[in-house]
């Protein structure tokens, strides 16, 4: 674990500027081809990546040597790749869409938060 939170950081940096990118693409380019439906979607996927990429970059500053923040970083990456991925591989028709994935991965952030309060109250 000597570089995990090297990794975490710079995974969430680029989950900052995938949301930059990908939210500039979609006004640009996507807005006028996708339904209102569609950008709701696409919309919903890059909150959810913004906020927990904040999340990430703000634990990961901190690098904590307790496995139980570790774990937490961990499950926040895990579900958001389930859950963003799903979402928009959904509305692009991208390879490895697996619809069930999408509500593992939201299962997996919001056991990722439970954990994170349980944290505050441990030692490290």
């Amino acid at each position: 674990m000597k570089y995990f939170w090297q990794i975490s950081n710079s995974t969430a940096a680029f989950y900052g500027a995938a949301v930059v990118g990908l939210s500039a693409v979609l006004m640009h380019l996507w807005q006028g081809s996708l339904s209102t439906e569609a950008v709701a979607r696409v919309i919903s996927a890059l909150a959810m990546l913004a906020f927990h990429a904040l999340a990430l970059l703000a634990i990961g500053a901190q690098r904590s040597s307790a496995k139980l923040t570790q774990l937490v970083a961990l499950l926040w990456h895990l579900g958001l790749w389930c859950f963003v991925w799903t979402i928009l591989a959904g509305v692009f028709v991208l390879p490895f869409h697996y619809s069930q994935l999408a509500p593992i991965g939201g299962q997996l952030l919001i056991a990722a938060w439970l954990l994170f309060a349980v944290a505050a109250w441990r030692r490290s």
